[in-house]
């Protein structure tokens, strides 16, 4: 629990009572305090809400601080320090989302484990004068000094991603109501620094310490690949897919990039269609009875390590005594490792030794499929056209026989409550575009992967 949070800003060189100062110091210092243990945590920036000063570090910084043990902990122990990503959902998947029926998953945690003992004094002179002075019992002699600070600075690096959705996800929490907004969702990913102090001696007490940070992506590092497709230029098709052949081909046209931010207006797309071989009353017939229709999915996939213990098989009865029948195991036992040894052959132990584990298998204990925004349309209302050239000229034959025979220009809006894409072992969170174009019985469709954030 977190008894009391003080901030701070001072230059990087300032930090002069640690007695090793870590690689990376911020300019922002938030204080933690509880029994026999303080933590200083230092960020790069403060986010302030009413639970007070929380430290804000972006998926590129490396998170660093310092623990300071009280005078009167216990001289030696273990100092855990661990950050802890969770990822919070509603359960059951029909129930409306509340923080009272929603289940956490943890999803990402780094411990680091310090081991604490007596401090060296290098000034023997005035150790012993202390010593002689205070008469302290020999358990605490080395350490029961108000005047000496047990201070344990730490660093940690947070992993990165090699490409676009692998990296740590940011902190994320709605900040309206979910009820009657499809875009929101009643997830929530969260990240806290836990430190516990175990003392060696059963008769210390255990001091425990919990406290939230916000991660985020920095905007140096973000993609930029959002924008492209804002000229018009940058677009890639992709075929729309039908069970029989027929005489007309369909493709949906994104921004190639298939990127997008929460805070955009939208996400722009182009639905054409063109006849094979080009007829213009069929033409004509399909962009006005088609009927074109467009959906946005959100799908959340919460991923469980599932244990996996071997039956044990049941005690086969022996008529032999216990006495004849070990004697018998170590005797085949000497004769195969001397036969072994004998004919060359490599003992397993050595062949598998470092090996490692295979990965536990793993059970779906969350999974949810959502159409947050769909779209009706019906027919094709208008016909592609080439732009005049700079010169004035116009576009010749060949070019203008090269336009599909009927388009569909239109947007998907996006909303800033948005769960973003997560790409992280054991939590997914992906979006698809379904569109689908239906003409009497064909009817051809696509899904189509993108990236929000």
């Amino acid at each position: 629990m977190r008894r009391r949070a003080m901030t701070e800003s001072h230059p990087a060189s300032s930090d002069t009572t640690s007695r090793t100062a870590p690689l990376a110091v911020y300019s922002h210092v938030s204080t933690y305090r509880v029994s026999q243990l303080e933590l200083q945590l230092y960020s790069p920036s403060l986010k302030v809400d009413s639970k007070g000063p929380i430290a804000v570090f972006n998926d590129h910084d490396r998170l660093s601080g310092k623990v300071i043990l009280d005078w009167q902990a216990y001289h030696t122990g273990k100092l855990n320090i661990a950050i802890e990503g969770s990822f919070a959902y509603p359960e059951p998947p029909g129930a409306t989302p509340s923080v009272s029926e929603r289940k956490k998953y943890t999803f990402f945690n780094l411990t680091k484990t310090i081991n604490v003992s007596p401090p060296q004094i290098n000034d023997s002179s005035r150790f012993f004068r202390e010593a002689f002075r205070r008469r302290p019992s020999g358990s605490y002699i080395s350490v029961n000094s108000p005047s000496m600070e047990r201070s344990y600075p730490f660093e940690m690096s947070l992993p990165q991603g090699c490409r676009p959705g692998e990296e740590l996800p940011s902190s994320f929490s709605p900040t309206t109501d979910t009820e009657g907004n499809p875009f929101a969702s009643g997830c929530e990913i969260s990240y806290k620094v836990i430190v516990s102090w175990e003392p060696d001696a059963s008769a210390g007490s255990i001091s425990h310490l919990e406290v939230p940070i916000v991660l985020q992506s920095e905007g140096d590092f973000e993609s930029k690949d959002a924008g492209l497709g804002a000229s018009g230029d940058c677009w890639v098709e992709m075929p729309l897919k039908t069970e029989r052949p027929i005489p007309m081909h369909c493709a949906v046209a994104l921004p190639t990039s298939v990127t997008f931010c929460r805070s955009s207006l939208s996400i722009p797309y182009f639905v054409v269609f063109t006849t094979t071989p080009r007829a213009p009353l069929l033409t004509r017939e399909i962009a006005a009875d088609s009927t074109i229709a467009v959906a946005l999915v959100r799908q959340i996939t919460i991923q469980q390590p599932q244990m996996v213990f071997p039956l044990t098989p049941p005690p086969s009865p022996s008529r032999e005594s216990p006495v004849r029948l070990l004697r018998r195991v170590a005797k085949s036992s000497s004769r195969l490792n001397l036969k072994r040894k004998r004919d060359g052959i490599v003992d397993f132990g050595d062949e598998f030794k470092d090996k490692p584990l295979p990965d536990l298998p793993l059970r779906t204990s969350f999974s949810e499929q959502k159409v947050i925004y769909s779209d009706l349309i019906l027919g094709f209302s208008k016909r592609p056209r080439h732009r005049d050239c700079e010169d004035g000229s116009h576009p010749t034959l060949e070019e203008q026989s090269s336009l599909p025979d009927g388009l569909h220009k239109g947007k998907i809006p996006l909303h800033k409550e948005m769960l973003p894409c997560i790409d992280w072992p054991g939590v997914s969170v992906k979006y698809y575009l379904d569109i689908s174009v239906m003409n009497g019985i064909d009817d051809m469709r696509a899904r189509i992967p993108v990236r929000i954030y």
